[in-house]
């Protein structure tokens, strides 16, 4: 039994087990044994709480989307150059995913699972209400892209082409990050500059920014 806080509830207790194991053998790979055996429970404790995997998975999902909207919305709807906003935008999303890092693991792994297992209906139209917020997500920073092109301080032929890598590039830190590696105070700081330079470099015109 590893990573479990005694002060949370059993039913968000069981939902950080089950992302971390989604996380470390994926989703398919993982059953209700190993996150029980995580929790250093019974299936009969998960079962109380959630009918199946796919439940926790979606409710895993939902947790990691609220973290980014929380850290992300507020500034969205800010004033002031895009650039300054994009970037701004851009540390938010960052620092909130090395923060819920297993949470986002399972939201990525989302974008393709209705593809690669059975669902039911119900499931597939709660993949699809979880897709749709994600698009809600990509549109804010979208918004921000095309303001900026306006100002002549962003540049992208096809903006809702470049927001993907750009996304692709923030994203990646979910795969890699590994807190142990920090040293040192504002060491995730610096970790979070860097990859937001260089996410951004492809859109920020040179000398804007």
């Amino acid at each position: 039994m590893t990573d479990i806080d005694l002060t949370a509830s059993p039913r968000d207790t069981i939902l950080d087990a089950a992302a971390r194991c989604f996380m470390d053998r994926g989703f398919n790979a993982t059953s209700i044994d190993d996150i029980a055996s995580r929790l250093g429970a019974t299936k009969g404790m998960v079962y109380h709480y959630f009918s199946s995997k796919a439940d926790l998975f979606f409710e895993i999902h939902q947790i990691g989307m609220d973290a980014l909207f929380k850290a992300v919305e507020p500034l969205s709807e800010g004033t002031g150059d895009a650039v300054s906003k994009l970037r701004t935008m851009s540390a938010a999303h960052v620092h909130s995913l090395i923060q819920t890092q297993h949470y986002q693991r399972a939201v990525a792994e989302g974008v393709q699972m209705h593809l690669r297992i059975s669902t039911t209906r119900a499931q597939r139209a709660q993949l699809t209400r979880l897709q749709n917020r994600r698009r809600r997500y990509e549109q804010m920073f979208l918004t921000v892209l095309e303001q900026g092109i306006v100002e002549g301080k962003l540049r992208a032929e096809q903006p809702r082409i470049a927001i993907k890598p750009l996304f692709g590039a923030l994203n990646s830190v979910i795969n890699w990050y590994q807190p142990r590696r920090e040293s040192g105070p504002g060491a995730r700081d610096e970790v979070v500059e860097e990859v937001v330079r260089v996410a951004l470099a492809g859109v920020v015109v040179p000398g804007k920014g």
